[in-house]
């Protein structure tokens, strides 16, 4: 059964978007009794019902039981205007564009949504969901380590990145706020801030920075401290002059070494300025002939005003001067031969001293190495002697002795050594290395010794010194305990010697003595004194005569002729 021939709804049944419900037909006039009917198919007389039909299960679930009478069937039935009828009404038009036109704009919502979801990859490649913010403090400036003067203002350039807005910035100096900025304004797009706090330092040290952030929501956001140095302001220094005095006459030098060429001579008493030093301390530059060099063992200035006095670097000396080459000969042509002209020797005074080392030996179990030397000339020397050591471990290495030696007459100069010395070694000893001192042979003043183990005994040392026209004599003992009954102090003068006699003499290991001798003889610049044990020459000093010349007629006495006469090969110590 089509649509169209289904019977239609009972008219009490509303249709959707139609009008008003159409009346049901009048019902027919009852027949009077006794008239009868209308023919079939005569006029003004209804027709014949139909046939009984068999209804199909679609309309038995699907029409309303109604009473026969308002049901019609087909085209022609009453209700012919539902579903299947020619002639519907136009509210059920309308509703059935209605329904139509929703369901293509439901399918097209659809279709829409379909593409979105393919298309969805390429939407986020084109436009990329901005990543979240990441909260963090940086210090731009100043970079770790800076300098900066004490009292002095320094900017420190911050950045701040956060996802929410910021309340205030803050720099923490070392722990304690130095400087803070409330409500700062956002940068570029997002919330990031920068800004500039300051810092000043009262004292000089290292400090630490960091900046901290805080958020509307209480978030503190802090940097990676960043350390300073604050330093005292610069003040320009004083000139300080430091000036020093010749203690030993000296050689002037154009550079510090004795390769350099002598330009000249000081004198002791001599002041001098001192502009240089080199690393070693054995060079001095003074402000002479435009900075000419000298031994620092010639000059007395103390250990401070050295420390000040700056050190010229070995680069920054000249080279000493060389011998200038010998022109090459070019072959055909010929080069007159060179005239020989001798060098010029030295006038030599004929009152000049002649000095050598005449010994060397280790005491006080290798820590000392004492150095003798001798006179050899005929003429006496009163003055000071620059003494060096070399090839062993002694500091200073150079000193300075000042001496009073008659002709044959000898000293003793003691160098500290660090470490000692246990074993045998050897020393190279050398006087006056300057040549500051003219003398009847300068060929003589260097001499290498073997240094045998430090002997075993005692090792004795004189001092003698003058008080009130009296001379007295302190005698120290270095090495092992000393106790002999043949003691003589032999004091000699020229023409006049003087012997005392000690028995016993007795002295324990590093302890010393004082022995008073005779009256100070009045002749003689200076009066030398030894020590003679077991008729063995062991030490002798020298000691200048302040009284000399007090009496013109003096009376000499001569010396026992049991004692030896000085050997100036002698070994003091042995």
């Amino acid at each position: 059964m089509s649509e169209q021939d289904r019977p239609g709804a009972p008219d009490d049944e509303p249709v959707i978007g139609g009008g008003p419900p159409t009346p049901p037909p009048p019902p027919p006039a009852p027949r009077e009794t006794g008239q009868p009917g209308p023919a079939i198919g005569a006029p003004g007389e209804p027709p014949p019902p139909p046939a009984r039909r068999t209804v199909d299960p679609w309309e038995s679930q699907h029409l309303r039981r109604e009473p026969p009478a308002a049901r019609g069937f087909g085209r022609d039935s009453p209700r012919s205007d539902y579903y299947g009828a020619t002639n519907r009404s136009p509210g059920r038009t309308a509703a059935f564009y209605f329904f139509g036109l929703a369901a293509l704009v439901i399918g097209g919502i659809l279709i829409f949504l379909l593409f979105r979801v393919l298309n969805e990859g390429e939407d986020e490649q084109a436009a990329p969901t901005p990543a979240p913010i990441v909260a963090e403090a940086r210090i731009e400036s100043p970079l770790p380590g800076k300098r900066v003067v004490v009292n002095d203002t320094l900017d420190v350039i911050v950045s701040i990145a956060s996802g929410e807005l910021v309340e205030r910035m803050e720099l923490l100096v070392s722990g304690i706020i130095a400087d803070r900025e409330f409500s700062p304004e956002p940068v570029g797009e997002g919330t990031r801030y920068a800004g500039v706090l300051t810092a000043r330092f009262e004292a000089a040290g290292t400090y630490e920075l960091v900046v901290r952030a805080v958020t509307g929501a209480g978030q503190v956001i802090t940097s990676e401290p960043v350390q300073v140095v604050a330093i005292p302001p610069v003040t320009e220094a004083p000139v300080v002059v430091i000036t020093g005095e010749l203690i030993a006459v000296a050689s002037l030098r154009t550079g510090p070494g004795e390769e350099y060429n002598q330009a000249g001579t000081l004198e002791p008493g001599d002041t001098v300025t001192l502009i240089g030093k080199t690393s070693g301390l054995q060079w001095l530059q003074i402000e002479r002939g435009g900075g000419l060099w000298v031994r620092r063992s010639a000059v007395e200035v103390s250990a401070a005003d050295l420390d000040r006095v700056r050190t010229i670097a070995a680069v920054d000396v000249a080279p000493p001067a060389t011998e200038p080459a010998r022109p090459t000969q070019v072959a055909g042509t010929a080069t007159p031969s060179p005239t020989a002209t001798p060098s010029p020797t030295p006038a030599v005074s004929p009152n000049a001293p002649d000095f050598i080392p005449s010994n060397a030996a280790l005491i006080e179990g290798g820590a000392t190495l004492r150095i003798t030397l001798t006179n050899t000339s005929t003429n006496p020397f009163s003055g000071a002697i620059v003494v060096r050591v070399e090839d062993v471990p002694a500091s200073p290495a150079e000193q300075v002795l000042n001496v009073s030696l008659e002709p044959n007459g000898s000293a003793a100069l003691n160098f500290a050594i660090e470490p000692r010395i246990t074993e045998q070694s050897s020393v190279t000893v050398t006087i006056d290395p300057d040549n500051a001192i003219p003398e009847s042979n300068e060929d003589n003043n260097t001499t290498e010794f073997v240094l045998a183990p430090p002997a075993e005994g005692p090792v004795l040392s004189l001092a003698p010194s003058i008080t009130g026209g009296e001379l007295s004599v302190t005698i120290r003992n270095d090495g092992d305990d000393l106790a002999t009954n043949d003691a003589r102090l032999v004091m000699s003068v020229p023409g006049s010697t003087t012997t005392q006699t000690i028995s016993p003499l007795a002295i324990p290991a590093g302890e010393s003595i004082a022995v008073m001798v005779n009256a100070v003889p009045r002749t003689g610049e200076s009066i030398r004194v030894t020590l003679f044990i077991d008729g063995v020459n062991v030490a002798t000093a020298s000691v200048p005569n302040p009284i000399a010349g007090d009496d013109p007629t003096p009376t000499a006495t001569p010396s026992e002729p049991e004692e030896p006469q000085e050997d100036t090969g002698e070994s003091e110590g042995e």
